[in-house]
């Protein structure tokens, strides 16, 4: 869609049912916006000579709302509302914290603060640990000890007296174990700090206590990064003991308990902190602040967080950390309840001339009868990759693909706004690993003219190539989403004859693949059209079914997992890759991720099955060696797959085509070989090739699998011999014919 950036969108949830209500919110500076409701058949593919194609809805009005300039407060905190403040007696405050940017600015971990009355415990600018206390005569203000080491952990202790004259204290002394820490630290007395308050402390007004930051938005906000565990308040001044002591003293005020709600499921309500004190006064996360984290006391003994919950009480703030963009004035739109299954998407425009496309899609309504064909869109694949900015960041990425970036206006305005959050291929400020993504943010690279350092087209514009396909081809097909399986199962797939996945549906749940699985055992034909697919273990919030989480390691990674780390905190599972959790891809889907390279690397499919039981599906394939050319280079690219019999492929999988003529551009997955070589690209190693397979399963069930994310641009010209073999599998697997022909 033609226009320049200045408007963006988003919608309230990842899939739809006709008649259902799409929520949009809209941020533009111009005077007014509008919308309409459009179905996407195709995306413009300027390279290729691939012209957009879009169907207006008929019946339903476009949209037109007033411009609002929509704000995005970023990083992670705990709000506890209803919050007491401090009384005659004063009060102490004792927490744990691990800071990973000291020295980085003034930093908040624990704030009951309005601007100018309360207290706030935390960092001064120099990393040094600070008590700031608001009071009728002036601000009292305490920095104690030398600057604290990023990574490891110390306990702050703070008392604050209950009138002018009173002792203001602050202590700050080491408390990690040797594994917790990042380095070793000399164990020394505690460093202390002591003033008198000039005036009477003044309470603040209509404000929760913070944690990770010390306002909501604006000057003086004073976000955190690090680790905080296990606060106590006592309202008391000069209350002695050890947090463990201070949660039982008479005059507790709250005690939090992050290992609270630890369990075999992972950490149950992701988005509550326990107050295991008398009152309950249970905070609220905003921004998906990390869980399942190292605390102090980890001895590295366990490295499963729910054996040992105790140790992993704690909780990790990023300042850029951003899962709910909560903008306002929303827009909605109702689906006609009539609407056939579909990519849709809603284009807005502005006054000004700014225009954008947000993707709707549209699962067939729940009385409709199904198509002969399903396509599951990757869509937890958008999210691992969404609002990526690898390609201008890392000087890696222009090596690998050889070229410095070619930014045009959309592409510097999705750069210039890092408010609306990260992939989960980059780091945040401090370095640690992306692990949360989340639907609700404009995901400005669900666009088509969003730049890729990967590919021309990459996720959800690679996928449009199989919608367009699809059209063009005439074989009429329903539309469901990553979420959708994980939701509903196999009982999704089964009333399917073929079910077709994206191009790179990289990042399942257990419950995805469980289903995938299902489908195939039990008559399924299920065709997967893409490459490095089915690989990362990946966890959806139980509370949020549009945020996700991956922990990474022992795979072809853009960040490592920090020790102790490995276990998704929104279900407990071992993260990582799947092939390490007894589930590689090649158990269930014939090939698995071996090579990835850049578009010049991709090559042709060479035949290599000749037995007529499966000529069919080279039926019109005139070329011994096919795919030459596609969107990406050749269709065996990107990233592709082949057979591996020791991981899973089975004796009856039949290799129908192979690769040949990758360059050493093509490297081999770091995970399939264990010490490093200097032949791991395709032009020196034979491992690196894609394989084209056939699995016959049993009940007439069979999988297709291409092997490929490059497959898919192969398929523009429909009388090519790329199209062509899709199309014979495609329509041999709906008819419900036999896999294998029979002799004769």
């Amino acid at each position: 869609m033609s226009g320049r950036p200045g408007v963006m969108g988003y919608t309230d949830r990842i899939s739809y049912r006709p008649g259902d209500d799409v929520t949009c919110y809209v941020s533009t500076p111009a005077a007014e916006w509008s919308a309409r409701l459009v179905r996407l058949l195709a995306l413009s593919i300027p390279s290729a000579g691939v012209r957009r194609r879009v169907a207006p809805v008929p019946g339903v009005a476009p949209i037109t709302r007033p411009g609002v300039v929509q704000e995005t407060i970023a990083g992670s905190s705990v709000r506890v509302d209803g919050f007491p403040s401090a009384g005659p007696d004063g009060l102490t405050v004792a927490v744990a914290v691990m800071p990973t940017r000291p020295g980085a600015d003034a930093q908040a971990v624990l704030a009951h603060w309005d601007g100018t009355a309360g207290w706030t415990l935390g960092l001064a600018a120099d990393g040094r640990a600070r008590l700031v206390v608001g009071t009728a005569a002036g601000v009292a203000e305490l920095v104690a000890g030398a600057p604290l080491v990023s990574g490891c952990w110390y306990e702050l202790r703070a008392s604050i007296g209950g009138a002018a004259g009173a002792a203001v204290e602050l202590e700050v002394a080491a408390c990690g174990t040797f594994e917790a820490d990042r380095v070793v630290l000399p164990r020394s007395a505690p460093a202390r700090a002591e003033t008198r308050l000039p005036g009477d402390p003044l309470p603040p007004r209509g404000v929760p206590l913070r944690w990770g930051r010390r306002a909501e938005s604006g000057e003086g906000d004073e976000r955190y990064d690090g680790r905080v565990e296990n606060p106590v308040v006592v309202g008391r001044a000069g209350a002695r003991g050890d947090r463990a002591t201070l949660a039982g003293h008479p005059d507790v005020v709250a005690a939090w308990d992050l290992a609270a709600g630890i369990g075999p499921g992972g950490v149950s309500r992701t988005g509550q902190v326990v107050d295991a004190g008398p009152y309950g006064r249970h905070g609220t996360a905003v921004h998906h602040p990390q869980r399942a984290v190292t605390a102090s006391g980890w001895t590295g003994d366990v490295t499963d967080f729910r054996f040992a919950p105790a140790q992993y009480a704690a909780i990790h703030f990023h300042r850029d950390d951003m899962t709910d963009c909560g903008w306002r004035d929303p827009a909605v739109l109702r689906l006609p309840s009539g609407l056939p299954s579909g990519v849709y998407a809603l284009e807005l425009t502005d006054t000004d001339g700014a225009a954008d496309t947000v993707p709707v899609f549209v699962r067939p309504a729940g009385d409709a009868r199904p198509a002969r064909v399903l396509l599951v869109l990757p869509t937890n694949s958008y999210l691992a990759y969404g609002n990526d900015h690898v390609g201008v960041d890392s000087p890696r990425t222009q090596v690998w693909t050889q070229q410095v970036p070619a930014l045009d206006d959309f592409e510097l305005f999705r750069d210039a706004h890092r408010e609306l959050g990260y992939s989960l291929y980059e780091a945040h400020a401090d370095g640690t690993g992306v692990c949360y993504s989340s639907w609700r943010r404009p995901l400005l690279t669900l666009r088509e003219r969003a730049y890729d350092h990967n590919a021309p087209v990459w996720q959800f514009t690679g996928d449009m190539q199989l919608v367009d396909w699809l059209d063009r081809s005439g074989i009429p097909f329903d539309v469901a989403t990553d979420r959708d399986l994980h939701r509903e199962g196999a009982g999704l797939l089964a009333g399917y004859p073929v079910v077709l996945t994206g191009t790179h549906p990289e990042y399942p749940t257990l419950e995805m693949l469980a289903a995938y699985e299902e489908y195939a055992a039990t008559g399924g034909r299920l065709c997967y059209l893409g490459g490095n697919g089915m690989y990362w273990v990946t966890g959806v919030d139980p509370q949020d079914e549009q945020v996700i989480e991956v922990r990474r390691w022992g795979g072809t990674q853009a960040w490592l997992a920090e020790p102790g780390e490995y276990h998704l905190g929104f279900t407990g599972q071992q993260g990582g890759i799947w092939r390490f959790r007894g589930r590689a891809p090649q158990k269930t889907f014939g090939v698995g991720f071996v090579a990835a390279g850049n578009p010049g690397s991709g090559a042709p499919y060479r035949r290599v099955a000749h037995d007529p039981a499966t000529d069919w599906v080279f039926d019109g394939v005139r070329a011994r060696d096919f795919g030459a050319d596609g969107v990406s280079g050749g269709a065996a690219g990107l990233e592709i797959d082949s057979a591996a019999p020791p991981l899973g492929t089975a004796a009856e999988a039949i290799v129908l085509a192979t690769s040949v003529g990758h360059d050493d551009d093509m490297l081999e997955a770091r995970e399939n070989f264990n010490m490093t070589s200097r032949v791991l690209g395709g032009g020196r190693n034979p491992r690196v090739h894609a394989d084209l397979v056939l699995v016959p399963r049993a009940g007439g069930g069979a999988v297709f699998s291409a092997g490929s994310i490059a497959f898919a641009g192969a398929l523009r010209e429909l009388d090519g011999d790329v199209s062509r073999l899709l199309g014979n599998v495609v329509r041999r697997f709906a008819s419900g014919a036999p896999v294998l022909d029979e002799p004769g």
